[in-house]
């Protein structure tokens, strides 16, 4: 009974299958896309050590907090494209443009990091500064995704 044979191709088999895993698993979190960036929403500024890109954000909330002046905060919530991912609280932005606030949400990740391999969801609250509007109604646009709330009396301490 000669079966060294099988024994040889069973070897190989497993020898491709564990180079295959190797490469697969160091190439998989360095990879960008074609367009530079890193599976986000493709806008990519890089320093030597970190990748930043727009955050994927899939839904805004705003809640009007009762008080007196009013408070107003976007909940943003979306998915990081892997395990390194994490909001750039840093580099995130609020301007105000008319009766609309325009939220830049930024995300930071090592650049080199090997990273799993699967969607992260995340949740982030962002304070927005309302004292002195007069009532009206507001749009809240975080990384294009859009929602409205209502001042419904001007929000300023006589």
């Amino acid at each position: 009974m000669n079966n060294s044979g099988g024994t040889v191709m069973g070897l190989m088999v497993l020898i491709t299958i564990v180079i295959v895993t190797i490469a697969t698993f160091s190439l998989g979190c360095t990879e960008e896309t074609a367009n530079g960036g890193t599976g986000g929403n493709n806008i990519n500024n890089s320093s030597n050590d970190y990748t930043y890109d727009d955050a994927g954000v899939e839904e805004v909330e705003v809640m009007v907090l009762e008080s007196f002046p009013v408070q107003v905060r976007a909940v943003a919530t979306g998915y990081h494209p892997d395990g390194c991912t994490e909001i750039d609280e840093d580099n995130t932005t609020i301007e105000r443009d008319g009766n609309t606030f325009n939220v830049n949400l930024r995300t930071i990740r090592p650049r080199d990091a090997i990273c799993t391999q699967a969607l992260v969801p995340f949740e982030q609250t962002i304070d927005l500064d309302v004292y002195g509007l007069e009532k009206g109604i507001y749009t809240v646009n975080v990384n294009g995704v859009e929602e409205t709330f209502e001042l419904t009396a001007d929000n300023i301490i006589s």
